[in-house]
């Protein structure tokens, strides 16, 4: 009889997931966190990810920024599209902003402030990535994504 190996990924130290519930649209929020957060987003490619309820890829806006200094990514994601969520376990988040890299407690504590005192933005939240099924398959089409683009780049 043949064994299934499963391996088990922790992606949590590498990528620091933020929930922010904000009825702003998605380029006055970028727009608002290069001036807050001091970073360069910018528009790309719409996201494809592929939704296993809907069995289906569906795309969402995404804007990306890396800082070379601290060796940090920064992608906000939309939460919504017209078909779907990209995480229905959170319903409350507009938007997420993922922090790729290994920034300091320090500085993941600040980005969270700072979001908070942006007028327009009702709250800004840590999520529990563990409970959001879909999460190592997002990080792995995030990559594939950018990869994507960097090569037609």
């Amino acid at each position: 009889m043949a064994k299934k190996i499963k391996i088990q990924l922790d992606f949590a130290e590498d990528n620091s997931l933020i929930g922010v519930s904000c009825h702003k649209r998605d380029y006055w929020f970028a727009y608002h966190l290069n001036e807050t957060l001091r970073i360069k987003l910018r528009r790309l490619k719409d996201f494809p990810f592929f939704q296993s309820r809907l069995d289906e890829l569906v795309e969402y806006p995404i804007f990306h920024d890396f800082s070379p200094d601290d060796q940090v990514g920064y992608y906000l994601i939309s939460n919504f599209n017209e078909q779907s969520l990209l995480f229905p376990e959170m319903k409350a988040a507009d938007f997420f902003l993922l922090v790729q890299g290994r920034p300091t407690e320090t500085r993941k504590t600040e980005i969270l402030s700072r979001i908070r005192g942006i007028n327009g933005v009702l709250t800004a939240f840590f999520p529990d990535t563990r409970k959001l099924k879909e999460f190592e398959n997002f990080l792995s089409d995030l990559e594939l994504h950018m990869t994507g683009l960097k090569v037609r780049d």
